[in-house]
């Protein structure tokens, strides 16, 4: 996540869902935005243009799901004055979600993760929120900008229930991506066996999620009703 993605459509469909697993629940999700300065990993990420879809904040169709969210994030189109300390103090989603803002860190990943984790210790699930998603062998700074295996073992050993945001590849199909990076968690010895949520976004994102064996919430029901919430919001099952 950079700031300069604040409040796009991706953003929307992230807390669309959120504020739906907490509602369900009747208690806080963690939400680890993988927040990234561009200019650590170099001048070509901050050259990038991307980020900017936001004629969404005006169709009727998507006004409908959460107006709130959507009058919220109008204060936010112009760039220069995106800011997630901001937001995360005005929004009304803190009532739902229990926000994680500090930068990832390339040289103490590690360190970052355990300050999640103690910012995390009341919340039974986490979202991650990386750039790109999962990656099961990456190095150098890019690595910033994905959920890398030790990330979810370190998470999952803790007892925490994750979800983390993939984008679909331009090259894969959608159930042939899916089933690579199913094949990739599993080589890492991270396997799910639950349904993925998927948005219709352009480009289109995976909600992927996994569970420790022995925590009890049911989160394939939850799925499977957030899934019928939303015309552009669908369910896959992988295996």
């Amino acid at each position: 996540m950079q700031e300069r993605y604040l409040g796009d459509i991706h953003d929307y469909f992230k807390f669309l869902f959120l504020k739906f697993l907490s509602t369900q629940l009747n208690m806080k999700v963690g939400l680890n935005w993988y927040l990234v300065n561009p200019a650590e990993i170099g001048s070509s990420e901050l050259n990038k243009k991307d980020g900017e879809k936001r004629k969404f904040l005006y169709n009727e169709e998507l006004n409908l799901y959460d107006k709130i969210i959507i009058n919220e994030f109008k204060k936010f189109q112009k760039k220069k004055i995106r800011n997630l300390e901001l937001f995360t103090y005005k929004t009304h989603l803190k009532q739902y979600i229990n926000f994680f803002n500090e930068p990832i860190n390339f040289n103490y990943r590690k360190k970052w993760l355990e300050r999640s984790l103690y910012h995390h210790r009341n919340q039974q699930i986490i979202f991650l929120d990386p750039d790109n998603g999962f990656v099961k062998n990456k190095t150098g700074k890019n690595s910033m900008k994905y959920v890398l295996a030790e990330d979810c073992r370190t998470y999952l050993q803790n007892n925490k229930i994750i979800i983390f945001c993939q984008f679909q590849s331009y090259r894969k199909k959608t159930f042939d991506h899916l089933k690579y990076i199913f094949e990739n968690l599993s080589d890492c010895n991270v396997k799910t066996c639950l349904p993925v949520i998927r948005n219709r976004t352009g480009p289109n994102t995976f909600f992927i999620s996994i569970k420790p064996k022995q925590v009890k919430i049911n989160l394939g029901n939850i799925l499977e009703k957030y899934s019928h919430q939303y015309n552009k919001v669908e369910l896959i099952k992988v295996v």
